[in-house]
């Protein structure tokens, strides 16, 4: 108590406690951060009702999409675009930490997510790759927060074109039996007949419309089987019929 004051002492007791005061705060902002994450964890599993909107006003506008665009999309590439909880694969950690920084710049937080992607990436349900993850706007638009996996294959562009809509089905049947009426020999129309008539005339356009006839009732048949439908009708869908 009435010892002399080392100065040298004194100062590393003061450097002490500031380092202390320094590691309890990053103890805490550690502490804090997993537990936004674990809360951004929890509501991309369970996601809120759909009414609800986070009001968002610190975002980049570049990564703002509308309803229409996203479902262009998805139609055309064949692809769903639910809520995160029917997502059945893994949400990157990158994700997770730009959805806290966004929740961070905006002093709110994101309830409801929705991803883009392939059918196959879903659990969806029985009524009887590329993700992107969104969160829903107040004004009706969805926020862009990350994209991961690989690129769609190019063939994904032509693949997916026959089963876009109900009308691009019956053209594209269409397509098929023009080039089935178009390479088949005349003598195989008409069955060996010993009348010549030529290449073009009433038989081969005949035979288109039995092919397509024909076509048509194999894809229907394949479509119904297998719970094959067009895009437009679940690009949105849950389920998987």
């Amino acid at each position: 108590m009435l010892s002399n004051i080392n100065i040298k002492k004194e100062l590393e007791l003061v450097q002490s406690k500031q380092e202390n005061q320094v590691l309890e705060l990053v103890n805490d902002q550690l502490l804090n951060d997993q537990k936004i994450e674990n809360s951004i964890k929890k509501n991309l599993n369970q996601c809120a009702p759909t009414n609800y909107n986070p009001d968002l006003v610190d975002y980049n506008i570049n990564d703002v999409y509308d309803i229409d665009a996203i479902k262009s999309i998805a139609v055309k590439y064949r692809l769903r675009f639910l809520p995160t909880k029917y997502f059945k694969n893994e949400i990157p950690q990158e994700a997770i930490f730009k959805t806290k920084n966004l929740e961070k710049k905006n002093n709110t937080s994101i309830k409801n997510f929705h991803i883009l992607a392939p059918a196959t990436s879903f659990d969806l349900e029985d009524v009887n790759k590329d993700p992107l993850l969104f969160a829903p706007l107040s004004n009706g638009k969805y926020l862009l927060i990350h994209q991961w996996g690989t690129d769609l294959s190019w063939f994904k562009r032509f693949t997916a074109i026959p089963l876009k809509s109900l009308e691009s089905m019956l053209i594209s049947v269409g397509v098929m039996a023009f080039l089935i009426a178009m390479i088949t020999p005349t003598w195989l129309i008409l069955n060996s007949a010993e009348i010549d008539m030529g290449y073009f005339g009433y038989h081969r356009m005949a035979w288109f419309m039995y092919a397509y006839i024909l076509i048509c009732s194999i894809t229907t048949f394949i479509c119904f089987s297998q719970n094959i439908y067009p895009s437009e009708y679940q690009w949105n869908k849950k389920t998987y019929n």
